[in-house]
């Protein structure tokens, strides 16, 4: 049997946009003989629609859709569609069969907790699988994002006496998916004796990154298509046809191709033709320099260079060579003049108060307002350079370097912001040595660096990943070898900065514990730390 595998990067409410690039490739695979087209879940509404699934309008244009996609499709079409239910009472989220001019639903999805969105808040469980017959294959579809709703969901319609399971999603990307997917999916056709197709939406929404990976894959463990990651692919094969090669990447390839897609997409999908950023010479910067670059082009990206009386000769160095090897364009606005003309207006009121965060952090907003003006004046978007490890315990400056339209690596721990460094750097030395090397420095003051205020970053990490995705007690920590003093300071900050979290822009989402979003801590919060915090309610880093 021919089949065509629809790996598609869809925007959320472009439907009549959907709509064509689903009947232009359904007349692809008829070209090339294919007996069934296969497309992700929510292909017609393009994505997640949040609480436009409570629109009206939406719903109604999405049922056109369907209509125009009934009477025009030329083979048999499996698509992930929005419908009522049986009773015609409820949403659903569900699959479509589209042929000879009829449409009928073969699935909705039965569980409703598996993914990054709240699918209880707008569909409702129909429970209804519907076995039909394609080229003599009894065939079921079943819609599945995590790993472990694919596996349940392989097994129960294998119940049925199929000879394919077809699983469609739209499931969103963390580190290690790919490859575990991949594994969940073999094992399952394996275990269950039947042979499965998996078609997941490519591209990204609102940080979300939807990793492709779509595959089929025998009864006997062999793989018959295997399609690109975090970008469309459209392949038709032979269920009988010869085995396609595997090619697994590393953890870091995987991870930067994510910031890469996730960027591109949110500026391609929200109008954004340009970026722009600081560079500091500082190993952040960096690496989202690379990102826009590869996202975007060189010729898209802005440099600014925003040198301060503190800003060492090094960093001006590193800063220009890296923005040199990318080949973007720089410019250089000075902050001294407009820093002096701050302090000296705000000198009257604080009199009679010593220098601290308040002066240093000044520098950091007019560097915001820098890059914000630009981005007004000429449409770029302004990117934030604030790694994870930094908006866990607070270290950035709000108004300042926290500040930006899209974050592309706020998911990302400090020791990884290093590995993708490193992986860029294996494609073409772009990322200058001195600047992986160089101790972490913010530069709002003379000598300043980061392990002035926060522990060596190693240690940091450490200590956030078992707090935040080992969800380990505090006793197991102490235990594990770190500090009590310590543990108690980072336990103190990560409470305290929930508030500047809250104001953090969008990002690429690598983790199942992204803030925000999996991670969410009350603002006002006396849980357990109360005793630690009498006087000073506000966090104690430098950076405000």
């Amino acid at each position: 049997m021919k089949i065509a595998l629809a790996q598609v990067n869809q925007t959320v409410g472009k439907i009549a946009e959907n709509t064509e690039k689903i009947l232009q490739l359904a007349r692809k695979a008829e070209d090339e003989q294919a007996e069934l087209i296969v497309f992700p879940e929510f292909c017609v509404v393009g994505g997640y629609g949040y609480d436009l699934f409570k629109n009206k309008d939406f719903i109604l244009a999405s049922y056109k859709a369907m209509e125009l996609i009934t009477s025009r499709t030329p083979i048999h079409t499996l698509c992930g569609v929005i419908t009522n239910d049986k009773f015609n009472k409820n949403l659903i989220n569900a699959v479509a069969l589209f042929h000879d001019d009829n449409m009928s639903t073969v699935a909705s999805k039965d569980i409703l907790d598996d993914s990054d969105f709240d699918d209880k808040k707008y569909f409702k469980f129909s429970g209804f699988s519907n076995v039909f017959k394609i080229s003599g294959k009894n065939i079921a579809c079943v819609i599945a994002d995590s790993a472990d709703s694919v596996k349940k969901n392989i097994e129960k319609a294998s119940w049925l006496g199929i000879d394919i399971v077809i699983v469609t999603s739209c499931s969103s990307y963390y580190k290690g998916k790919c490859s575990e997917i991949k594994n969940v999916l073999r094992q399952s056709a394996v275990d269950n004796a039947v042979d499965v197709a998996y078609v997941n939406m490519a591209g990204a929404h609102d940080g979300y990154i939807f990793d492709g990976g779509s595959l089929y894959v025998s009864k006997t463990g062999s793989f018959k298509a295997l399609a690109a990651n975090f970008k469309e692919d459209f392949i038709v094969f032979d269920t009988d046809g010869s085995d396609a090669e595997k090619e697994d990447i590393s953890a870091e390839k995987e991870m930067y191709e994510a910031a890469v897609s996730g960027l591109g997409d949110y500026c391609g999908k929200n109008g954004f033709k340009k970026c722009v950023l600081g560079v500091s010479g500082g190993i952040d910067s960096a690496l989202t320099l690379a990102i826009a670059v590869d996202a975007m082009g060189k010729d898209n990206v802005l440099g600014v260079l925003m040198p301060s009386r503190h800003t060492s000769k090094e960093s001006n160095l590193y800063a220009e060579d890296i923005c040199s090897r990318l080949q973007v364009k720089t410019i250089v606005l000075p902050l001294d003049d407009i820093y002096g003309s701050y302090i000296k207006t705000m000198a009257s009121v604080f009199e009679g108060k010593e220098q601290d965060s308040s002066e240093e952090n000044l520098q950091a907003r007019i560097r915001s307002n820098f890059l914000m003006a630009l981005s007004n004046k000429f449409g770029y978007l302004a990117l934030c350079t604030c790694n994870k490890s930094e908006d866990a315990v607070g270290y950035s400056t709000l108004y300042g370097d926290a500040a930006g339209g899209y974050s592309p690596i706020g998911d990302l721990f400090k020791k990884e912001v290093y590995n993708l460094s490193r992986y860029r750097n294996s494609v073409s030395a772009v990322i200058p040595e001195t600047i992986i090397k160089r101790a972490p420095t913010a530069e709002l003051r003379d000598n300043q660096k980061d392990s002035d205020s926060l522990p060596e970053y190693d240690m940091l990490d450490d200590i956030l990943e078992k707090m935040i995705d080992k969800k380990m007690t505090y006793n197991e920590i102490i235990n594990s070898g770190i500090s009590k003093d310590i543990l108690d300071k980072v336990m103190k900050l990560l409470f305290l900065s929930e508030y500047k979290r809250r104001q953090s822009p969008t990002g690429t989402k690598f983790s199942k514990t992204a803030f925000s979003r999996d991670v969410i801590l009350p603002v006002t919060n006396g849980y357990i730390w109360k005793p630690m915090i009498e006087k000073n309610t506000q966090p104690d880093t430098e950076r405000e």
